[in-house]
């Protein structure tokens, strides 16, 4: 079964990095209408190893409300390293309550990933929902 263009993960290797795999924001409300899309922007001044590696950067989590997530974008140092587990937490339709679940070994930026969801399933843990 092949997947959407959309749904392909793309990287810019540039400092930071920039990485996304699925519909932005703005894709989001035009496909399904702003009243069904809940999105949450994770800071990574939260993560510890961000901080190690005194980065700065977000990851943003753009969710069919109540559904799955259908994009994930980040900008920061390395985080071109966290697309292919976005790209499965998208092509797999899985809700932030999925991800919330798993753990996300500290201090590592792939952390930020599993706090992002966390925060968006209403659990924030080194964020604010």
């Amino acid at each position: 079964m092949p997947i959407p263009d959309i749904n392909i993960p793309r990287v810019t290797y540039c400092e930071p990095e920039v990485a996304s795999v699925g519909l932005t924001e703005v894709e989001a409300i035009e496909a399904h209408g702003a009243d069904n899309i809940t999105t949450y922007e994770y800071n990574l001044g939260g993560n510890g190893k961000s901080q190690i590696l005194a980065t700065a950067g977000f990851i943003k989590l753009v969710q069919l409300t109540d559904g799955p997530v259908i994009g994930i974008h980040m900008v920061g140092s390395r985080l071109g390293e966290q697309v292919g587990e976005a790209q499965l937490i998208v092509n797999w339709e899985a809700h932030p309550t999925d991800v919330a679940s798993l753990i996300h070994a500290h201090p590592t930026q792939n952390e930020a990933m599993g706090e992002a969801h966390l925060a968006l399933a209403g659990k924030p843990l080194h964020a604010h929902a």
